[in-house]
Order: C-alpha cells, then sequence, then structure tokens
C-alpha cells in the first residue's frame, strides 16, 4: 500500500511536518481550509498595560499559536508609538511578559519564545537575553486546554496562599479566538481559584468552499497519480489531517463531496481492513483516506461528525509534528 498525507493548513505551517513526514509517505501536500483576521492594534495592548497596572494581572493564557500572532503583532504596534515618547511603556509590557505564560502544546510555547520573545528584546531596547531570562512559559506538555486548566487553578490557588487575607482572586488574561472551546472558562469558573478576562485575539472563518474543493480534488488527483507511477497495482491510503476543530467543519463535508466526485470513487474507510490483509492491491482503482488529528478537541469534532464511526481515524498522542508522524506511521 501507497501512502501519502494530506495536511489542512497553511503551507508556511505545514513546513515542519512535511519535512518530517515525507520520510514515511510518497507524498505529502498542503491545503488551507482556515483564515484568520487579527483583532488585536496598539489601543488593545495599552488597554492591557493600563490594566495590569492599576488591577494587577496574574498571568496570561494561550491556546493557540494564532493567537500569540495576533499578540506579537499589536505589541510591535505598540512599541512602535512608545519608541519616541517619554514614558515607561516598554518596561510596563516587560512586566507583564515576567508573568507566567501558560500555553497548550509545544507549538504554541514556540511561537511565545519567537514571537513574544523579539517583542520583549524590543521592550529592552534591543539588548540580547535569553528566553528564561525573560519568560516562564508553562503547559508545553499538555495536549488540551482541559489538562492546562489544572495548571492554572494550582498556581491560582498557590498565589491567593501567598497573600491570605485580601480576598483577591489571582486575574488571568485569556487570549482567546472568536471560536475558543469552553474547557477554560468552564474549569476556571468552576474552580473560584482566579477571575478570567477574555480577549478575542483573532476570528476565524472558513476558506470559500469552491476554491478548498478545487483544491483538494486536484491534491487528491495528483497525490493517486504519483503513488501510482511508484507503485501501480498497489492500493493508496490518503491521510486527511486536521488541526482544529473549525479546520474539521470545513473539512469533513467536502470530503464526503470528493468520495462522489472522483472517478473511479474514494473507497469507505471501513473497508481498509480487507486491503491491509493483502500483500498488494490486485485493483487499481482502490483509493482510501482516513483522518488524523492533531489532539483531543479536534479528534472530539471528528468524532461528532455523521458517520464517525465508519471512518478510519486517529490522534497525534503529542499535539506537534512527530505526534502526527506516529500517529500515522
Amino acid at each position: 500500500m501507497e501512502t501519502a498525507a494530506i495536511l489542512f493548513r497553511d503551507h508556511a505551517k505545514g513546513d515542519k511536518y512535511k519535512d518530517l513526514l515525507v520520510n514515511d509517505h510518497c507524498a505529502v501536500e498542503s491545503i488551507p481550509v482556515l483564515e484568520h483576521k487579527y483583532l488585536l492594534d496598539a489601543q488593545s495592548i495599552k488597554a492591557v498595560v493600563d490594566d495590569a497596572s492599576s488591577e494587577g494581572l496574574a498571568g496570561l493564557v494561550f491556546t493557540s499559536g494564532n493567537a500569540v500572532r495576533a499578540l506579537a503583532r499589536a505589541v510591535d504596534a505598540y512599541l512602535s508609538e512608545a519608541a519616541d515618547e517619554n514614558d515607561d511603556s516598554r518596561e510596563r509590557w516587560r512586566r507583564i511578559l515576567r508573568l507566567p505564560i501558560f500555553v497548550v502544546g509545544k507549538e504554541t510555547m514556540d511561537a511565545c519564545t519567537s514571537l513574544l520573545f523579539s517583542a520583549a528584546r524590543a521592550a529592552n531596547g534591543g539588548t540580547r537575553e535569553t528566553e528564561d531570562d525573560v519568560m516562564d512559559i508553562r503547559g508545553s506538555e499538555c495536549g488540551c486546554a482541559s489538562e492546562m486548566v489544572t495548571n492554572i487553578i494550582d498556581f491560582s490557588r498557590q498565589q491567593q496562599s501567598r497573600k491570605q487575607g485580601d480576598g483577591k482572586k489571582p486575574r488571568v488574561l485569556f487570549f482567546c479566538g472568536n471560536q475558543r472551546r469552553s474547557a477554560i472558562p468552564d474549569g476556571i469558573r468552576e474552580s473560584g481559584a482566579a477571575e478570567l478576562v477574555e480577549m478575542v485575539a483573532y476570528t476565524t472563518v472558513g476558506r470559500n468552499t469552491h476554491d478548498t474543493r478545487r483544491d483538494l480534488i486536484a491534491t487528491v488527483d495528483r497525490i493517486v497519480a504519483k503513488c501510482r507511477r511508484n507503485a501501480p497495482a498497489a492500493a493508496v491510503l490518503i491521510w486527511m489531517v486536521v488541526f482544529s476543530p473549525s479546520g474539521v467543519r470545513v473539512v469533513a463535508p467536502l470530503l464526503e463531496d470528493l468520495a462522489h466526485a472522483r472517478e473511479p470513487p474514494l473507497v469507505p474507510a471501513s473497508t481498509l481492513a480487507a486491503v491491509y490483509k493483502r500483500h498488494a492491491a490486485t485493483k487499481t482503482d482502490d483509493v482510501f483516506y482516513g483522518y488524523a488529528a492533531i489532539g483531543k478537541t479536534t479528534m472530539t469534532e471528528l468524532a461528532s461528525r455523521a458517520g464517525a464511526d465508519t471512518m478510519l481515524t486517529t490522534q497525534a498522542d503529542t499535539p506537534n509534528a512527530v505526534g502526527i508522524c506516529n500517529a500515522i506511521l
């Protein structure tokens, strides 16, 4: 059997995954399915800095790299505006970055390290420092938001115990998207350990359906042709790798269309077991597909789809390129 993978994310984000997956698969391609609009600006950051100075913040929360990118862009604008001002804006921003930063997964941690550390260096007038000198990032081992909530709650309770008698809950600032899941707000509210302040940093919308469907059909045909050149008699398994619940909602209906649009059609994943029992497929029209989810919340969305019980699905054990690579070997 020849295997391939389609990464449903933009090409720039998919490079790390492709570098690993090409070692084990006939073809690896990327198709963007989501578009993001960043909402934060210099005034947003000024409001955060002013609020932190007056009310006090205990920590920052990110569940995706998109929120980090939205914040970093806004911070760059904020620091540029503050460059000619004779005030303490830069130092006040540096103080915020010294707070604990709670993240989900290594990729979000890496985004904080690379993007927010650049902003921190700018806030220090370009002086070079190590990441550890600036930021305390926690949660890279967490596979989903519900796991990270425990870290936030434990931290908040420790903060409360250090400030016995003041009656104030630690305030935690959550930079999220417009389609954020409820695990963090619900978990913190139910615990009563902290006050969560949400700031919507970006919006997510599905890419134009016509363009995505066109790209998907062309990509599948291109992959099948390449696999046939390598092994004309072998069946082909194409893994559809999805990275978010919103990505699943865009991709799943298109795959249903694809099964009917191609000639010959894709074979349902429920018949895949029979193919594995053969050393080599005898038909040249055997094309199968399966889903690979980056993490638990994405897998939950997959499981909620109609017909999920007949789909071939797998989940990365860690939400990163290595996890996906291991999941679809």
